[in-house]
């Protein structure tokens, strides 16, 4: 099923079906700032575990997955973050980044990798806010663009066919070429750059 939305003005009612499927255990398919993203509920340990079927992470991966939220006190909830760490994320959010934090209590297990780690994320575009707002709970994300080489990463149209069988809800809001989100890692209480990408790179504290 595919639901055609604005990104940018989204009506709720037409993302209810996606969000009876995430309530229902179940993957979706959905429009991001960096490209199309496979999303699930943070609830969802079934669906958090096909997400890293359809990634290849398995859990000795060193890729930690990301989750969406939006707010900055969010980010203190599901991560352990010193003063230093916090200053920066509060400067360059929301925003087309990955900050690679300590997990808090209050993560699954399922989300952390090998380190104990998690993304987070909190992009500008009104339909992730959206979706989360709905939802009452952050969206854990994996881009689409990561390990796959299959054509037509672009269009929704074509992601329907490739995942058919395995993702119920397509977002569509139209082709969206893929670029990366820049990744920022704490390391003590500073960032280090993992990735460069959309996000221009920040002065780090």
């Amino acid at each position: 099923m595919r639901l055609r939305v604005d990104p940018e003005r989204p009506a709720p009612r037409k993302l209810e079906k996606a969000i009876e499927a995430l309530r229902r255990d179940q993957v979706v398919l959905y429009p991001t700032d960096t490209g199309y993203a496979f999303g699930c509920a943070l609830s969802s340990r079934k669906a958090i575990a096909q997400i890293r079927v359809l990634k290849g992470f398995d859990e000795r991966s060193k890729k930690p997955l990301a989750m969406l939220v939006n707010t900055l006190s969010d980010f203190g909830r599901y991560a352990v973050m010193p003063t230093r760490v916090f200053r920066t994320v509060r400067r360059i959010l929301p925003g087309p980044y990955t900050v690679v934090l300590e997990a808090s209590h209050e993560v699954p297990r399922e989300m952390r990798n090998r380190d104990g780690e998690i993304g987070l994320r909190m992009p500008a575009l009104p339909v992730c806010r959206m979706l989360v707002e709905l939802l009452g709970e952050p969206l854990v994300s994996g881009s689409v663009t990561a390990g796959d080489e299959e054509p037509g990463l672009e269009d929704p149209e074509e992601l329907e066919r490739i995942h058919r069988g395995r993702i119920e809800v397509v977002i569509d809001a139209g082709p969206l070429w893929p670029e990366h989100s820049t990744i920022l890692a704490a390391r003590g209480d500073a960032f280090e750059v993992v990735r460069v990408g959309k996000g221009p790179v920040p002065e780090l504290s």
